[in-house]
């Protein structure tokens, strides 16, 4: 067994990945993987001498022996996997696979960052990762309560496995019956399907973590696009406050999942921790950045849901337009595209201008186990402009998972919406 952590998630071309590294195995190696599009091995290190070390407090960082690999200088931009190699470590229970980034140990996510001239950038939702990470913790045994912010833990370490994959997952024993391949709230089960399609469409993606927009550490003025899938739940101030004065200058947001700046965080850099700090609808709500919201939707997270799309009610509409559908037509029903979250219209902090592309029929949600509806509950894709910037929300968590379904009305969406905002 051996588990891992990058002392920083987000790294330079040609420059130095610092992992840290708790293994019972005598000595291991290391291939750095790219899984844009991956995987592409690009350097292959070791072997390194073994060090068995106990976990630490979930709420400092773990101070775990660590290891330096050099990056080529030439190095893509990317998302990419740092890649254990045990004697006899694929054999075991939750031990990482080629054929995916996800795994409970043995891997760990880190970003490369450099010269570039792609227009769209997209956000990998670090502190959700982390938000739901147990680390050591199989929750599916039933053993023991894994501390997390969304079981009540006050306080987590970015330094500790986990953050995207490499470690346990809080709702892994509540399997996504669409996607069982992968936990939700991983790597592996949303965003990197949306990487996968930017790389099938040949559209030139950059990508950063949640706490390079917290620091200011990415320009966002290079880019015309921001892009976030699936589930980016948790936000510092520092975080939205950069993002909404890019969108007044005019940049554009994409917004491909549900949920979305739910929960408020602080962030301490001397600590690499999480605090929750409430919840944005008690200072900011959080529709005023996104046009939908959680507390009119609802989801089904275990089971079956009804095979539920957006019925297209502007076709018209320049987003919408290079996608030649028809008003009336409901989009991805067949890829079931509404859920297992969706977020809804909440008509008193709706913001000014805000359009509804299409709406999902919910009958028969609220007669689904293994989920809740809110009321006044409704889900819909819509539009809005922010000062000179526009932003489109999709209100689903499954949009990626429909595109890695190849739905073609789901793709031909998203090729227009990406295609109309990075240009």
């Amino acid at each position: 067994m051996l588990r891992a952590f990058p002392s920083q998630p987000t790294v330079d071309a040609g420059g130095r990945l610092v992992l840290h590294v708790a293994t019972d195995a005598p000595s291991y190696s290391v291939r750095i993987e790219q899984w844009s599009d991956g995987p592409k091995v690009v350097k292959e290190v070791g072997p390194f001498a073994g060090e068995r070390v106990e976990p630490g407090p979930p709420d400092r960082p773990w101070d775990w022996p660590s290891i330096e690999v050099s990056l080529p200088p030439g190095i893509i931009p990317g998302a990419y996997i740092a890649r254990f190699i045990t004697e006899g470590g694929a054999d075991r229970r939750g031990g990482p696979r080629d054929d995916t980034p996800d795994a409970r140990w043995g891997t760990a996510l880190f970003v490369v960052r450099g010269p570039s001239t792609a227009r769209v950038l997209v956000n990998l939702p670090l502190f959700t990762y982390h938000a739901y990470n147990v680390a050591h913790v199989d929750m599916t045994q039933g053993l023991e309560r894994g501390a997390c912010l969304y079981t009540g833990y006050p306080t987590v370490t970015l330094r500790r496995p986990g953050g995207g994959t490499g470690a346990h997952i809080w709702d892994e024993s509540t399997v996504d019956i669409y996607d069982s391949a992968s936990p939700r709230q991983t790597f592996a089960h949303w965003d990197f399907h949306a990487l996968r399609w930017f790389a099938a469409e040949r559209i030139a993606v950059d990508v950063c973590t949640d706490l390079d927009l917290h620091r200011g550490d990415v320009d966002l003025d290079r880019y015309a696009l921001l892009c976030t899938f699936g589930h980016d739940e948790y936000w510092t101030r520092e975080k939205r406050t950069r993002v909404e004065t890019w969108l007044e200058r005019g940049g554009n947001v994409a917004f491909f999942g549900v949920n979305t700046c739910w929960y408020r965080l602080r962030y301490d850099e001397e600590t690499a921790t999480l605090t929750r700090d409430g919840q944005w609808l008690d200072e900011d709500p959080e529709d005023s950045l996104t046009g939908l919201s959680y507390r009119v939707g609802g989801g089904v997270w275990a089971g079956p849901r009804p095979p539920t799309g957006y019925r297209i009610e502007r076709s018209d509409h320049p987003l919408l337009r290079e996608a030649q559908l028809r008003n009336g037509f409901v989009a991805g029903a067949l890829s079931s595209l509404v859920g297992y979250e969706f977020d809804g219209i909440d008509p008193a902090h709706a913001p000014a201008g805000l359009e509804v592309l299409g709406r999902a029929d919910l009958s028969g949600w609220s007669e689904c186990e293994g989920g809740k509806v809110w009321p006044d509950h409704n889900a819909a894709m819509v539009t809005f402009k922010r000062g000179r910037g526009v932003i489109f929300n999709a209100g689903t968590t499954d949009w990626a998972r429909a595109l890695a379904w190849d739905d073609p009305e789901v793709t031909a969406i998203t090729r227009s919406v990406v295609h109309r905002l990075s240009t």
